[in-house]
């Protein structure tokens, strides 16, 4: 078990004794802030005790003994506000009621007494809610008038008066400075959080605007595109009546692969305009969908297949394998057809305990490819990336016979 586990464990009881989690941790700034109430609560106890013994007649035990508790108060205030509450209120309210009232000394709260009751509410002020620092410096204010007006011997009232005001006016003032200084901090941490919630979001509306400008050069560029190809393909049967049955048909085919090619365009025009992920689209192509496509390219040259994946009822259903083996068979047959026009293609499925693999392979053009516009590479780039994401591995390469053979391997997901 952790360290960390344990201060988690140990939290709530803590929580329930008055202690608060430990906020000043180290680092240069906090151990500053422990160095200073370290030093003030040593200089409390030196100058409380010396001038509770040598001004106020209090017993030197007792001195030290309140003035000790006097500084570990000043201390809790860090981490334990109740309990630096209480302990200040009994050394002080002690420390007042032992005092021996003297011409020209501050009484009945010393001037060290004070100083210790203003660095104790200012650490419980910046640790608690705001109920008790008040209700502790009402209760310090309450019993120091207690303790002076029971008092049998007392001087002169008008400077006891003028101590309690000012006592009572100092400690105030130090609860206040602490409200402002919690507050301040509260306001800056909300305000850091309302920041990176901003930065966040305008992160995200760029993204989606980014993915509109996309969706848009798609729609206008590609789909204006394949929308033509597949209105002259589909009508050039009734716009050419003299056309032969054997490239009608090849026509009709244009139109269909065109039409599916459209369909998957609307799919990723609707994921790259759907702004918050949740719009429903068309179900990706999969493994059922392999006979069909297979049964188009075979349209075009001879293809044939040999093997199979024995698959498990989870990895059937696994939507990433299926459209990861689509997209792969679909791309080495768009391959052959733009490359090696013609050319017979063999299909391989093959699986071991390790891994699945999927091996395209076709002869040489029996003719000229048509020219291209363009220089391509992006499918087989495209291909290797989905396959990598999955941990397996894509090789390609031409064979001694001028065909060419696309190989990919896909790891296999150990059984539970």
């Amino acid at each position: 078990m952790t360290v960390e586990t344990l201060q988690a464990a140990a939290r709530p009881g803590l929580r329930r004794l008055g202690i608060l989690p430990l906020r000043v941790t180290p680092g240069r700034a906090n151990l500053a802030i422990w160095a200073v109430a370290i030093a003030c609560a040593l200089a409390q106890l030196a100058v409380s005790a010396s001038l509770s013994v040598t001004l106020y007649r209090i017993p030197l035990a007792a001195a030290l003994l309140l003035s000790l508790v006097q500084a570990a108060a000043i201390v809790l205030a860090l981490f334990a506000p109740a309990w630096a509450t209480v302990l200040a209120l009994i050394a002080g309210n002690a420390l007042s009621g032992l005092a021996v009232a003297a011409p020209g000394q501050p009484w009945p709260i010393a001037a060290s007494t004070i100083v210790a009751y203003v660095l104790v509410w200012i650490g419980v002020a910046l640790r608690a809610r705001w109920w008790l620092p008040g209700a502790g410096w009402a209760l310090s204010v309450l019993f120091s008038v207690m303790v002076a007006v029971e008092a049998t011997a007392v001087p002169d009232d008008g400077p006891v008066i003028a101590n309690l005001v000012v006592f009572a006016a100092v400690t105030l003032g130090a609860v206040l400075v602490g409200f402002g200084i919690r507050n301040w901090s509260l306001l800056r941490a909300q305000l850091r959080t309302e920041r990176a919630a901003t930065a966040a979001e305008l992160a995200r509306r760029e993204a989606v605007q980014d993915k509109a400008r996309i969706a848009r050069e798609l729609h206008d560029v590609v789909a204006h595109g394949m929308s033509a190809i597949q209105v002259r393909a589909a009508s050039a049967r009734y716009r050419m009546p003299d056309l032969p049955a054997e490239a009608a048909a090849e026509f009709d085919e244009v139109a269909a692969t065109a039409r599916s090619a459209m369909k998957e365009m609307r799919v990723i025009l609707g994921l790259l305009r759907d702004e918050e992920g949740g719009a429903d689209h068309a179900p990706q192509p999969g493994l059922d969908d392999l006979p069909a496509l297979v049964a188009r390219a075979n349209d075009l040259a001879p293809v044939a297949e040999t093997g199979s994946w024995q698959l498990t009822p989870a990895e059937r259903s696994d939507p990433l394998l299926g459209l990861t083996a689509y997209r792969v068979v679909q791309e080495g047959l768009s391959n052959v057809a733009r490359h090696a026009p013609g050319a017979a293609t063999q299909i391989d499925w093959t699986e071991t305990p390790t891994e699945r693999g999927i091996r395209i392979r076709n002869a040489a053009p029996t003719r000229a490819a048509a020219p291209r516009a363009d220089d391509g590479g992006h499918g087989l780039r495209g291909m290797r990336e989905r396959v990598e994401a999955m941990g397996g591995t894509v090789a390609a390469a031409v064979t001694g016979d001028g065909g060419y053979v696309l190989q990919v391997r896909i790891p296999r997901e150990e059984e539970a």
